[in-house]
């Protein structure tokens, strides 16, 4: 009977112990729908948000280069916006676009939008177009052709070297220009200005912009001097290309070109520094007496008449110049100045050397 007793108990005892244990395990469970609930509410189970592998965030204030490809509807656009940080909600930026009835005046581009600006701003920007880059392109007075060479490529960042030496064959140009037919280089004929240039040009359609601007700035001109007086003019680019090179105060001009033109009459040779230099290629430092006996064609101490081709790229009013020499009887010319160049003129060899004495 005890025993009976004994066994009831034990059954007893592991009923009521299978009871706890089973209380217990739905208590865990509903303690662990609980967490699931909240961290999935909270977003600490989610890995969009999760505060261990979530997205950093971007900074606002910064300038970001964004391309709206062709074709790009405003849902890619937006969350492509939304992605580069550009707007913060990419859902909420196309109901801002929809509600201002811009939905079909998004234009491709490349553009410069800043993290977290406003709708408005950024709107206004991708609905305007994509702005040009200007690049600004300054060929001075008297540059040689290879200066002008080296000034488009310090200047002009997507012109190759190799492309624009090919845009400089002139052989390229001559069915376009008539002045261009007989010529064997483009010297003198890259007319000095300042150039807006666009991304969208090639080193062929930057030449041919210079070519144009000689064009338009030389066929106005009155170039009765040169027929009346037996000289081409190419002969005139040349004189006044060498005017330019020695001319340094605007009111010389004319009498540079006057002692050009009087020592041609007579066969004197020029004797010009700014040709020796062509020769040399050397623009800097003084021109020395082994300088002056170069064997060259440009070394006008050497042969009489004009230089082969220009000596630069002169501007308007050095081929002014050329056009309209002073009425007077110089030949001789030497600077007096070194500080402003100022030349002193003199019609002999005697009032020359006085005047190289000083």
């Amino acid at each position: 009977m005890n025993n009976f007793n004994n066994k009831i108990k034990s059954l007893a005892k592991i009923k009521s112990l299978a009871k706890i244990k089973s209380l217990a395990l739905m208590l865990i469970s509903c303690t662990a729908l609980v967490i699931l609930f909240v961290s999935t509410s909270c977003g600490l189970l989610n890995p969009a948000v999760s505060t261990e592998t979530a997205k950093p965030a971007i900074a606002k204030g910064i300038e970001v280069v964004v391309e709206i490809k062709q074709g790009a509807n405003l849902t890619q656009i937006a969350e492509m916006l939304a992605e580069k940080g550009i707007v913060d909600d990419a859902f909420v930026f196309r109901l801002y676009v929809q509600e201002q009835g811009k939905e079909k005046n998004l234009l491709p581009g490349t553009y410069h939008l800043i993290t977290g600006d406003e709708f408005k701003n950024i709107l206004t920007i991708i609905t305007a177009g994509e702005k040009q880059v200007i690049y600004k392109l300054t060929i001075p007075e008297g540059f040689t052709l290879n200066q002008v060479k080296e000034r488009i490529i310090a200047d002009i960042p997507f012109v190759e070297l190799q492309e624009l030496e090919t845009a400089l064959d002139i052989n390229t140009y001559k069915d376009s220009y008539e002045f261009l037919s007989d010529k064997t280089t483009l010297e003198g004929f890259l007319f000095p200005k300042t150039y807006d240039i666009t991304v969208k040009y090639t080193a062929k359609n930057i030449i041919e912009m210079l070519l144009t601007q000689y064009q338009l700035e030389t066929q106005p001109l009155d170039w009765s001097y040169a027929a009346d007086n037996n000289f081409s003019n190419y002969d005139i680019l040349k004189i006044a290309s060498l005017i330019e090179r020695e001319a340094y105060i605007p009111d010389e001009r004319p009498l540079i070109s006057a002692v050009i033109y009087n020592r041609l009459k007579i066969d004197m040779l020029l004797q010009i520094d700014a040709s020796v230099r062509y020769a040399l290629d050397k623009w800097d430092g003084i021109v020395t007496y082994d300088d002056l006996e170069v064997d060259s064609p440009y070394n006008t101490y050497k042969y009489t008449g004009l230089t082969p081709t220009p000596i630069c790229n002169p501007g308007l009013a050095a081929i002014k110049a050329a056009l309209a020499p002073a009425d007077v009887d110089y030949l001789f010319y030497v600077v007096v100045d070194e500080e402003t160049h100022q030349h002193e003129f003199s019609k002999t060899f005697q009032e020359h050397v006085d005047a190289t004495n000083q």
